[in-house]
């Protein structure tokens, strides 16, 4: 089946459900217009992907997971935040997970109600929104373990700025709770439907698909969406962790790598972290430990888990390290890989050993212990000017490692959310009490901390326009500096 025969009925179902969606949105700064979700042609040709290490244009957007295909995090201030002073709460029916991307004079964001939403960066208020089916209302009985519900969509989506179009992938019910999920492509400008596939991973025969999750955020290189999987909190099941790739434009012609296929697990789910992306549109992500779990002190036996691996444009292997310290649930897959200046990259898991590797073949550079003490967890985010990386830690803090000298330095005290750079300072949510925090890069004193309302795990913010965006339990809360809104040219 052609993606153009399934947009119409993709789009009747959102319409169907518009008036429900309307009611379930809202804004404390303005009422949203109604829900549309109107169908489209398709767009005329692929993107050529952004290179590796491409930061967030002039005007302030922000496109994927943590900015850039390097997953760096790192932006130009747009404005200036300090302090920084809530401004509008978009209340959208269910929880945020993902960031808010910003694109075109738009804030977007995903719920686990399994809705895409455009919406107006000066007030709050919706400008579209649309259904990408019925998500999974009681996710435990059906997959066996789990800590979402309902489960729609979970990870970051990703736009790509060439065609104006937001992919994001839910996960959706049929009859009898069958689950799968669906990748749909939208206008920016209207929410319409342009893309609509299953991209459930091709898993062996007898395998179910239901105890996948796909929580790690989309990326897009290559003409290309790249969809990474792995398992539900308490890993049950039988499950591989899966990056799979299809096409923007024509037939989906989808590519895939298995990870343990030899035995069970391998999660590839990165606390959210979306894969990173070098210049030669080759793709790295981090692995989990194998199911059950391997014995302690490693290395973990099945094939690819506990890794790093460099993966083509089509998703062949091309080099892989694997974490030899790691056994058990020490998981190397709680964050994904950051790719640094001169060819190389940053990795950190449970082991509390921050590897920096070369991109080129995947051989160690150097090994730095005594990262967090109390698993990473989430995206770190890297700061050029410094040459430092911001590591978020689960028990509290921003771990930060100086890579000059390649040791610790010190932690940044209040966050554990996944950070960001923007400017001179770095930001970052402490989750689940939802405090935003402020600190200065280069000193690393906290300059401010702002409630902004209980947050899911692992939420990592967003600088757009002049905003700070923050996915919350129930929507996205924006702040702003002395001097307001920052809209683009023509935004």
């Amino acid at each position: 089946m052609t993606r153009s025969s399934r947009r119409p009925a993709l789009a009747a179902a959102a319409a169907l459900t518009a008036a429900a969606l309307a009611a379930a949105c809202g804004s404390s700064a303005a009422t949203p217009p109604p829900v549309t979700a109107p169908t489209t042609a398709p767009k005329a040709a692929a993107p050529t992907a952004a290179p590796a290490g491409s930061t967030p244009g002039a005007g302030g957007d922000w496109t994927s997971y943590h900015a850039d295909q390097s997953r760096t995090a790192a932006a130009a201030a747009s404005a200036p935040l300090d302090p920084a002073r809530p401004l509008w709460r978009a209340e959208l029916g269910g929880k945020v997970y993902g960031q808010a991307l910003a694109f075109a004079g738009r804030v977007f964001a995903a719920t686990e109600t399994d809705r895409v939403v455009a919406l107006d960066p000066a007030t709050g208020a919706v400008v579209w929104s649309t259904s990408l089916g019925t998500p999974l209302r009681d996710a435990s009985p059906v997959i066996g373990c789990g800590d979402i519900s309902p489960l729609g969509v979970t990870s970051t989506p990703v736009i790509d700025p060439a065609t104006g179009t937001i992919y994001a992938v839910g996960e959706v019910t049929g009859p009898g709770d069958r689950v799968s999920r669906r990748l749909v492509g939208l206008d920016v400008t209207t929410g319409a439907v342009e893309v609509s596939d299953t991209v459930d991973p091709p898993v062996p025969a007898g395998e179910s698909q239901a105890p996948l999750l796909q929580r790690a955020g989309l990326a897009l290189a290559n003409g290309r969406v790249y969809i990474a999987y792995g398992g539900n909190y308490g890993d049950c099941g039988d499950y591989h962790g899966w990056v799979v790739a299809v096409n923007e434009i024509g037939a989906p012609d989808m590519r895939s790598f298995e990870v343990a296929a030899n035995g069970r697990g391998g999660a590839v789910w990165q606390s959210g972290g979306a894969p990173a992306v070098d210049g030669s549109g080759n793709v790295y992500i981090a692995t989990g430990n194998a199911t059950p779990d391997p014995p302690e002190g490693g290395p973990d036996p099945e094939l690819y888990t506990e890794s790093v691996i460099k993966l083509s444009p089509t998703l062949q292997p091309l080099a892989a390290f694997k974490d030899m310290a790691a056994g058990g649930d020490e998981d190397l897959s709680t964050a994904n890989p950051v790719l640094l200046p001169g060819g190389q990259l940053f990795a950190a898991g449970k082991t509390d050993i921050g590897y920096v590797l070369r991109q080129s073949d995947m051989t160690q550079v150097a090994a730095i212990p005594g990262i967090c003490g109390s698993d990473p967890d989430g995206g770190p985010a890297y700061d050029r000017s410094t040459n430092r990386l911001f590591v978020p830690c689960r028990a509290g803090g921003i771990q930060v490692v100086d890579l000059t000298r390649r040791v610790v330095a010190g932690r940044l005290p209040g966050a554990n959310g996944a950070p960001i750079v923007t400017g001179a300072d770095v930001w970052a949510l402490r989750y689940p009490s939802g405090s935003l925090h402020e600190y200065a890069a280069s000193a690393g004193t906290q300059v401010q901390s702002v409630d902004v309302g209980p947050v899911a795990p692992f939420v990592s913010p967003t600088s757009a326009y002049g905003l700070l965006l923050v996915p919350t339990v129930d929507g996205v809360t924006a702040l702003a500096g002395p001097s307001g809104v920052h809209l683009p040219a023509g935004g």
